[in-house]
């Protein structure tokens, strides 16, 4: 089982990696068929939209920190809780220099050896200005 939360740790970090420079290549193979994802705004998009959002980041600057990481597999399914700190360019949008905080939940799916993030939902915690 230590082995399943290791790699499950190491695809969770690749993923927001990924994500804070837009690598839609990275995102597409750790993304479930049946992947949705429940933004800071509370819109919920399928995998198809959400990879389209995120491929579009490309070029970013956002930089992502993982915090209170709290991770659990039950049978075939991981769950991970903690807190993304993002700063830099980008996070909201193009155009956006605030830094923000936000608890998340991600599930995650073991299937074929390997780790695909299944559902993704996220709540804004703390809101700071750019210094």
């Amino acid at each position: 089982m230590s082995d399943r939360i290791a790699t499950l740790e190491e695809a969770v970090r690749r993923f927001g990696e990924a994500w804070a420079v837009g690598d839609g290549a990275a995102m597409d193979s750790l993304l479930s068929p049946t992947y949705t994802h429940t933004d800071v705004f509370g819109t919920l998009s399928d995998r198809a939209t959400w990879l389209a959002y995120a491929r579009r980041r490309s070029g970013r600057s956002t930089g992502i920190e993982f915090r209170d990481i709290r991770i659990r597999v039950v049978g075939e399914v991981g769950i991970v809780t903690g807190i993304n700190d993002l700063q830099g360019g980008g996070i909201r949008d193009a155009a956006d220099r605030k830094k923000l905080a936000l608890a998340f939940t991600q599930l995650w799916v073991w299937r074929n050896d390997h780790w695909l993030r299944e559902a993704f939902q996220a709540t804004p915690i703390v809101e700071a200005t750019a210094s």
